[in-house]
């Protein structure tokens, strides 16, 4: 245990003593009933954005635990496709990145290989020799990254989440 983690571990045991927690999981019921959509349903065009939510959060739920699962709070103000990708953009895949600690494929689990684009592959050799491993299968691999989403347009985007929800 470090230095920072028994300075917190105080505080947390006093919080605990005097406080009760109660959890709060997401409800993506809220998105059709208060989000800015409440008048659509919660629908932006065909993207049903409750839906879209529970199905992210599945997949998070079986990769990671229920602890990670997204809020609901992300799609409530989204009024457009613009916020939408924002939220995409700026949000939930930076907070995918940090659960999955940059493991795009784990990431791609989550929400499709269409967010996707692969690195140009390189089929160089570019790692040193050393005795008992065989970097050839390394140097063969591809790399991704994730698409600027907010360059997406409306069309590929929402043909992105129809594909992430599998419908």
């Amino acid at each position: 245990m470090n230095t920072a983690d028994r300075s917190v571990e105080a505080l947390d045991a006093a919080l605990r003593r005097r406080f009760s927690f109660e959890e709060m999981p997401p409800k993506p019921s809220l998105i059709a009933s208060e989000g800015k959509l409440k008048s659509e349903n919660g629908f932006l065009d065909n993207i049903e954005l409750p839906l879209l939510l529970n199905t992210i959060n599945k997949r998070i739920e079986k990769l990671l635990d229920k602890d990670h699962q997204i809020g609901h709070s992300y799609f409530m103000s989204v009024c457009n496709f613009d916020d939408l990708k924002s939220a995409f953009q700026n949000k939930i895949i930076p907070l995918l990145q940090e659960y999955f600690y940059g493991d795009y494929g784990k990431i791609g689990l989550v929400i499709g290989k269409e967010f996707f684009e692969p690195i140009e592959k390189d089929d160089e050799n570019i790692f040193a020799d050393f005795e008992d491993y065989d970097a050839s299968s390394f140097a063969e691999r591809t790399i991704y990254k994730i698409k600027d989403i907010e360059k997406m347009s409306n069309d590929i985007f929402s043909k992105s989440l129809l594909s992430l929800m599998k419908k």
